[in-house]
């Protein structure tokens, strides 16, 4: 079998030639950080088997971000055949990756994409000069287009193999010359380890070895470029006004007021369109799909075989009703991947991203925060995830806090279903209006964190910018599809598992016998105890507490807890449970807005709650916990009691809780600094940062 690397910079196209050789539907974007871990996939040609490797983006050999590491690792220490794909419109910058790999002495075929885009400004690039003056073969491609053939040697038919390439050192004679002598003289270390070192990998060396060699690098990378800049003037030609990327429409769209008003009307069109006029109806369709072809015949089926009453209920309200909760927001979450895809592949990603920087930088964070909160709006366990690219500690630390704090969709049915309750017509702007409140907390919390326990000390965008692209239909399809399986395959078998539970716990009595009264069962007694804790939000019903129990488990669940409380099996039946007062879950317009804020901000998700303790540690863990639930607390507080006391009433308590959160930060600031105990890895450390 023959393993091979694809190796490069972000946005090159290193997904697209993985997808287009291995008939593939990884996700690929226009945003730097798409790819976070090494995936792979085996075909055969011509009786050989390739198994290619899509490794993450990196920009030199000297990673700094999590992603980076993990392509630097693999792409040294796998034994494989490497491809480093680059960009025609980025060669300079490519090339730096390209040059380490050759420092190492390490074989790689290069691989130019998108020089049809290149050459269309009349720039030209002699791949035959390139190849010459590198010494590594190259070839011009179109990584949409190109097939595993274009990759084999060409002139040896009986072979699969790629060129065995001939040994290439950059050593005698270049830059590196003087840095090896100078390192040796000191410290009569061996050649391969004074370039592996200088290349950022440090094997068995001391701390001062390591800093007297990094001491050179802004030297050596100025040495880098000029050596590139001498081998680019013989073989590249760029019209003088050539930027890739920028486009005349450009023009319009980089004004920040144009893009915050064309990204506002999108983003609130979108949840309309899916969430209110389209979604809703697919939803119905297949709602009443289901219950025709699957659910009415096998419940007729169980009636015609057992009298069972315990039985029955089981699978027309616990089973079924679990299934029928997913499948009832299965359009719309195929709807917002859609959405975030073609503003993934048109490249606007990039240019909110760009846009948005300054007003982000206010409050502590930087561009990348908003494909992290668009990412969020599918799901905060993967936007966490993707924050892997950002380098600088305490800007990645508070990206995730604050990642919580926008609606992923698994909030979106709960959302829905208590607006359409309780406002009609009025249910857009509720739910929108949450999104909104959502987002100013997270700048509001971000910038307080920013000047107290996490200031970043370095903000800056590093940003790809790609030209505006035209959408590839079937490519968006492609990924809606598999981001909606994904999603489904992660929650059906949580959501239909947890349901099941809830409705046992809810159907059985304390002498372990099937009751059909809620209010009799082990699951309404234990949250009729703790019930009074909610009592000043006005949410002290048992009912709605096992609802915000299992929705700690994943906010998915909520529906089905509440379609099982009233016992519904419908989405319009639900809402129409949810204003009568006789049903063990109801509400009135003011515990129903509660309600909702609640919802909006308290804990995390199970599954987040894992990847934040896996990728910052436990004590921001507990923090996101227990910062989330006072706030939730507080604001539900306020809005709650205003509805039905006053303003000022509310406006007082407020005041006293500020102070008291206030306390709270600066005791753990105190506490934190005095302990010298690091934010990021949160364990005892030399670095106060």
């Amino acid at each position: 079998m023959h393993k091979i690397l694809i190796i490069g910079n972000p946005n090159v196209g290193k997904s697209t030639l993985f997808n287009s050789l291995t008939k593939s539907s990884e996700h690929t974007g226009n945003f730097h950080g798409v790819t976070v871990e090494e995936k792979h996939k085996i075909i055969k040609y011509k009786n050989e088997e390739y198994d290619f490797y899509d490794l993450p983006g990196m920009y030199s050999l000297n990673s700094f971000s999590f992603e980076e590491e993990v392509a630097r690792n693999f792409a040294l220490k796998f034994d494989a055949e490497r491809i480093m794909l680059v960009d025609a419109n980025s060669l300079r910058k490519n090339l730096y990756l390209c040059l380490q790999f050759l420092e190492l002495n390490i074989d790689f075929k290069i691989l130019v994409n998108n020089y049809d885009y290149f050459k269309k400004y009349s720039n030209t690039l002699d791949i035959k000069k390139l190849n010459d003056k590198l010494k590594v073969d190259c070839q011009f491609v179109n990584a949409k287009k190109i097939k595993i053939k274009d990759l084999i040697l060409k002139n040896d038919e009986k072979s699969s193999h790629f060129h065995n390439f001939q040994k290439n050192s950059l050593i005698n004679g270049t830059y590196l010359s003087k840095y090896i002598e100078i390192i040796k003289n000191k410290y009569n270390l061996d050649e391969k380890t004074i370039i592996f070192a200088l290349n950022g990998i440090f094997d068995n060396l001391r701390k001062e070895q390591i800093d007297f060699i990094q001491s050179f690098y802004p030297e050596l990378i100025l040495d880098r470029y000029n050596y590139i800049d001498n081998i680019l003037k013989d073989v590249l030609s760029v019209q003088k006004d050539f930027v890739y990327g920028l486009g005349k429409a450009d023009k319009i769209i980089l004004k920040p007021i144009i893009t915050t008003l064309g990204f506002l009307f999108c983003f609130f069109a979108s949840i309309y369109l899916i969430f209110f006029l389209i979604g809703p109806k697919i939803s119905d369709g297949l709602n009443y799909i289901i219950n025709f072809i699957l659910i009415k015949p096998f419940i007729n089926f169980l009636y015609s075989i057992t009298s069972n009453v315990w039985l029955i209920e089981f699978f027309s309200n616990g089973v079924f009703s679990s299934i029928l909760t997913v499948i009832s927001f299965l359009p719309q979450i195929i709807l917002l991947f859609l959405f975030l895809t073609i503003l993934e592949d048109s490249g606007l990603i990039s240019r909110m991203a760009y846009v948005f920087d300054d007003f982000l930088s206010i409050f502590g964070l930087n561009g990348k925060a908003i494909y992290i909160m668009l990412l969020g709006l599918g799901c905060n366990t993967v936007s966490s995830l993707a924050t892997r690219n950002m380098s600088e500690k305490n800007l990645r630390i508070k990206t995730i806090l604050l990642n919580p704090y926008i609606s992923c969709i698994a909030r979106l049915p709960i959302y829905v279903i208590i607006a359409s309750a309780f406002f009609g017509s009025r249910a857009y702007f509720i739910v929108t209006g949450l999104y909104l409140l959502g987002l100013l907390i997270a700048l509001i919390l971000g910038f307080i964190l920013n000047k107290t326990i996490l200031k970043s000390d370095n903000n800056t965008l590093l940003l790809e910018f790609p030209p505006l692209r035209p959408i590839d239909i079937k490519h968006v399809l492609l990924v809606g599809r598999d981001n909606a399986i994904d999603t489904v395959k992660r929650i059906f078998f949580i959501v239909l598992g947890v349901g099941i539970v809830v409705w046992i716990l809810s159907h059985t009595a304390f002498n372990l016998n099937y009751t059909s009264i809620i209010t009799d069962s082990v699951l309404f007694y234990f949250a009729d105890k703790i019930s009074f804790l909610f009592a000043p939000i006005g949410l002290n019903s048992a009912g709605i507490v096992c609802g915000l129990i299992v929705g700690v488990m994943a906010k998915e669940l909520l529906v089905s807890t509440f379609s099982i409380s009233n016992n519904v099996s419908t989405i319009a039946g639900l809402i129409a449970s949810l204003g009568v007062t006789t049903n063990v879950i109801h509400f009135n317009t003011a515990t129903a807005i509660s309600f909702l804020v609640f919802t909006l901000l308290y804990c995390p998700c199970v599954s987040n709650l894992a990847v934040i303790k896996k990728e910052i540690g436990a004590f921001w863990m507990w923090f996101a916990i227990l910062s989330q639930f006072s706030i939730a607390y507080l604001m539900s507080f306020v809005i709650y009691n205003t509805l039905i006391h006053n303003i000022f009433y509310s406006l007082i308590v407020l005041f006293v809780i500020i102070l008291i959160l206030t306390a709270i930060i600066y005791i753990i600031k105190k506490i934190r600094t005095k302990k010298v105990i690091c934010m990021f890895c949160n364990k005892n450390c030399k670095d106060k940062k």
